[in-house]
C-alpha cells in the first residue's frame, strides 16, 4: 500500500476486555484531545458488570459496550484486543475465535501498553508546559522596549524581539542565523577588544552575567552607544547552552550626562578662577599697601609744612611759590594713589566675561604698577621691552590680567634671593599672534616637573607657599581665549614662559569696542 494512503493513516482500532479502574485509566489517557502522538481509537469495551466505571465512561464517549466478550470479535477492522482481567481461559477462547486481523495481548502485556500510554501522556504534558513557557518568554521578550537577542555559543542569533530588529533595521528572517556582530557592529569578527570587551565572551567563560558599553553602527552609518548586558541560559547540567543579550540605546542619555558634566566642569573652573584671583588679590593688596604708603607719607609731610607756614601772620612770596609746588606734588601723589587703588579694584571686581579689544602692553603696565613694590622688596629688577605698536587681542581684560599677574608673581617667587625679570612683547612673524615672554633668572624647573606644571594643584613650592592653581588657571584662561602658553627651563638656568594670543589689527578701535 503506498505510503500516506488513508488506510495507513487511520488510527489503530482497539477493543478492551475488563471495564474496571484500569479500563477507565486507559480511556482517559487515550483521549484524542490530549494524546496527539498515539493514534489509537477504542471501538469496544466488554465486561460482565455493565455498570463498571470503565463501561460507563465508554458508553458516555459513544463507544460500543457489551457483557459478552465474543461480540468484540465481530467488530469491523479490529486491530488489537487487550485483556485486563488476567483470565487465562478467556485468553485461550479469544485466541481461537478472534479475527485474523486482530491481535490479542494478555494482562501482563496490557500493563506494558498502559505504561506506554502513560509515557506518551507525560511527554505530551511536558511539551505543553514547554510550549507555554516558550510562549510566555516570547511574550516577555516582545513586550519590552529594549533590544533582546538569544544567541548560540557560536554567536548566531536564534531569537530576537522587534526592538532589536528595529534598531538593526532588518527583518526577523534576515536576523535569524546571522552572527550578532554582523547585525550590531557591521563587523566580520567578534567585537572583543580592550576598548569594547565582549560581554557574551565573558558569560560563556564564567557562566555569569556581564556588562559593557558598545558603539553600534546603524544602517545609515551613524553610531549609537548601547548599554549591553548578557545573561547565561543553562541546561540541567548547569552548562551554558545559549546567552540572552539585552541592550539599550543610551546615546541621548549619554549626551545629556556629558552636557551636564560639561556645565559642572565649567562652573568648577569659574570657581577655581575666582579662587585663584583671590589668592593673587591677597598678594596684590600686600604689595599695594606698601606702594601707596610712600605717596601718602609725602602728602602728609607737605601738608604739615604748608599748615605750619600758613600759621604765621605774613608769608613771604618765595614761600608761597614753594607751597604751590608742594601742593602740585601732593596732587600728583594723590592721583598716583587713586590709579593704584583703581587698578586694584578693577582686578578684584567679579563680573561676567566681557570680551573686548585688549591692548596687552597697556594691561601689562597696569599690572606691573600694582606689583612694583613687591618686586622692589624681593630684589627683583624688571626689564620691560614692548613693541612700539599696540599689542591688540580679543578677550576679557580681567581674566587676561589675571594671567599676567600670575606669571609675574610666579617669576618673583622663583627668585627668593632676587634676580632679573625680563618681559618682552611683540607680534609674531606674520602678525598672526601677539606674544609675551616672561624670562626669570631663578632656580629653573626640573625636567620631571615640566610636564605637570599646568595640572591643577601641582606645585613645586614648599607647603604654605602655594596651592598649585596659578599656572593651571593660566592654561585654562588662555585656552578659553584660543591662546597658548609654553615653558622652557633647565635647572639652575631660570625659566621662560611664552604666552601667545590671536592678534587684532590696529584699526582705531578703543578698548571696550565691539568686534
Amino acid at each position: 500500500m503506498p505510503k500516506g494512503t488513508p488506510e495507513e493513516q487511520r488510527p489503530m482500532r482497539l477493543a478492551i476486555i475488563g471495564g474496571g479502574e484500569r479500563c477507565l485509566s486507559v480511556l482517559n489517557m487515550l483521549d484524542s484531545r490530549r494524546l496527539k502522538r498515539l493514534h489509537v481509537e477504542v471501538v469496544g469495551v466488554a465486561d460482565l458488570n455493565s455498570e463498571a466505571v470503565g463501561i460507563r465512561l465508554a458508553r458516555d464517549q459513544g463507544i460500543f459496550t457489551t457483557t459478552e466478550c465474543a461480540e468484540l470479535c465481530t467488530l469491523k477492522d479490529l486491530d488489537l484486543i487487550i485483556e485486563l482481567t488476567d483470565d487465562q481461559e478467556l485468553l485461550d477462547n479469544l485466541a481461537q475465535n478472534n479475527p485474523d486481523s486482530a491481535k490479542v495481548i494478555g494482562h501482563t502485556a496490557s500493563r506494558l501498553f498502559h505504561d506506554i500510554v502513560a509515557i506518551y501522556q507525560e511527554l505530551e504534558e511536558r511539551e505543553d508546559e514547554v510550549s507555554v513557557a516558550r510562549s510566555f518568554s516570547q511574550a516577555l521578550i516582545d513586550g519590552t522596549s529594549e533590544g533582546i537577542m538569544v544567541l548560540d555559543p557560536d554567536y548566531r542569533i536564534t531569537r530576537a524581539n522587534q526592538a532589536a530588529l528595529g534598531a538593526a533595521g532588518i527583518s526577523r528572517e534576515e536576523a535569524l542565523g546571522r552572527y550578532c556582530f554582523q547585525v550590531s557592529h557591521q563587523a566580520i569578527a567578534p567585537c572583543d577588544s580592550p576598548d569594547t570587551p565582549c560581554p557574551m565572551k565573558q558569560t560563556l567563560a564564567t557562566g555569569m552575567s556581564a556588562h559593557a558599553i558598545h558603539e553600534h553602527v546603524q544602517p545609515d552609518g551613524t553610531a549609537h552607544y548601547c548599554d549591553v548586558s548578557t545573561f547565561p541560559l543553562v541546561n540541567r547540567k548547569g552548562e551554558v547552552v545559549q546567552v540572552l543579550e539585552l541592550f539599550r540605546d543610551i546615546t541621548d542619555e549619554l549626551s545629556q550626562r556629558v552636557e551636564r558634566r560639561t556645565q559642572a566642569i565649567k562652573a568648577d573652573l569659574a570657581a577655581l578662577v575666582q579662587e585663584d584671583k583671590l589668592i593673587a588679590l591677597g598678594k596684590l593688596v600686600a604689595s599695594v599697601a606698601h606702594e601707596i604708603n610712600n605717596p601718602i607719607a609725602s602728602i602728609l609731610n607737605f601738608t604739615k609744612l604748608i599748615h605750619k607756614g600758613l600759621g604765621r601772620d605774613k608769608v613771604p612770596a618765595a614761600e608761597i611759590k614753594q607751597y604751590r609746588e608742594y601742593l602740585a606734588l601732593c596732587s600728583q601723589e594723590a592721583e598716583r594713589c587713586s590709579r593704584i587703588v583703581g587698578n586694584l579694584l578693577s582686578f578684584a571686581r567679579q563680573k561676567q566675561l566681557t570680551p573686548r579689544v585688549v591692548d596687552l602692553g597697556e594691561l601689562l603696565r597696569t599690572t606691573i604698577t600694582l606689583i612694583a613694590h613687591r618686586m622692589e622688596l624681593g630684589g627683583v629688577e624688571l626689564s620691560l621691552e614692548l613693541a612700539d605698536e599696540p599689542l591688540l587681542t580679543w578677550g576679557d581684560s580681567s581674566q587676561i590680567q589675571q594671567v599676567l599677574t600670575n606669571l609675574v608673581f610666579n617669576a618673583i617667587e622663583a627668585m627668593p634671593e632676587g634676580g632679573e625679570l625680563n618681559i618682552r612683547g611683540n607680534k609674531s612673524q606674520g602678525s598672526q599672534q601677539v606674544v609675551l615672554e616672561f624670562a626669570d633668572t631663578g632656580e629653573g624647573i626640573a625636567p620631571e616637573n615640566l610636564g605637570h606644571l599646568f595640572e591643577p594643584f601641582f606645585s613645586t613650592k614648599s607647603r604654605g607657599h602655594g596651592v598649585g592653581l596659578g599656572l593651571s588657571m593660566v592654561y585654562g584662561i588662555l585656552r578659553e581665549h584660543q591662546g597658548n602658553v609654553e615653558v622652557e627651563s633647565e635647572p639652575g638656568q631660570g625659566a621662560l614662559f611664552r604666552v601667545s594670543l590671536p592678534a587684532l589689527e590696529d584699526n582705531g578701535q578703543e578698548e571696550g569696542g565691539t568686534r
